[in-house]
């Protein structure tokens, strides 16, 4: 008994579950014919094609012998009011120079120096702390030598050094923000 109550059960699972799909299936129309590969994936229905509208002027395909027509309207808005004159490369004449306080190469012709100076002096500070700090150098620091200063007050002067060049690179590039020159140009 518990065999058919369960083989009732699934044939009415399968009934349900096949029969509802097939029934939500789009109708086609008489006209359309059925693929000759046997699927049962009906056919896409035929686009329909939109109405002309009555009395609508046909569009403008506009060409580059148009241009010169348009020049001549005041209505319309073109670029440049006369053609382009042809410029040979002999007659070219040089662009004014920009100034100082806009040209980038200025600020990095200014700035190439200070950077070279930190670079060069970043080492050195560098040695001077581990020495300070009680460690070996392997590099003759000129502290044994007659007339120059002790570790600690070379220390202060390099780095004394260093901040001036920081200062005069951040004026320089506060300089450049203000002149409205981006911060790539720079580099």
């Amino acid at each position: 008994m518990r065999i058919q109550t369960l083989s009732g059960f699934a044939v009415l699972v399968y009934v349900l579950a096949v029969v509802p799909g097939s029934g939500y299936a789009q109708s086609q129309p008489a006209s359309t014919t059925q693929p000759a590969t046997g699927s049962s994936v009906p056919a896409p229905p035929p686009q329909a094609q939109a109405a002309p509208i009555p009395n609508a002027k046909p569009a403008k395909v506009w060409t580059n012998d148009d241009i010169g027509t348009l020049r001549q309207r005041n209505g319309i808005s073109v670029v440049g009011k006369n053609p382009p004159q042809k410029v040979s490369a002999t007659s070219k004449t040089p662009s004014k120079p920009l100034p100082q306080e806009k040209d980038p190469a200025w600020y990095r012709k200014q700035l190439a120096p200070l950077q070279a100076d930190i670079d060069k002096l970043d080492p050195q500070i560098a040695k001077l702390k581990t020495l300070l700090s009680g460690q070996t150098v392997n590099d003759q620091l000129n502290a044994n030598r007659r007339g120059t200063p002790a570790p600690k007050d070379q220390l202060k002067q390099l780095e004394a050094k260093r901040q001036a060049d920081v200062d005069k690179m951040e004026d320089l590039l506060d300089r450049a923000w203000h002149n409205e020159i981006e911060p790539g140009a720079l580099r």
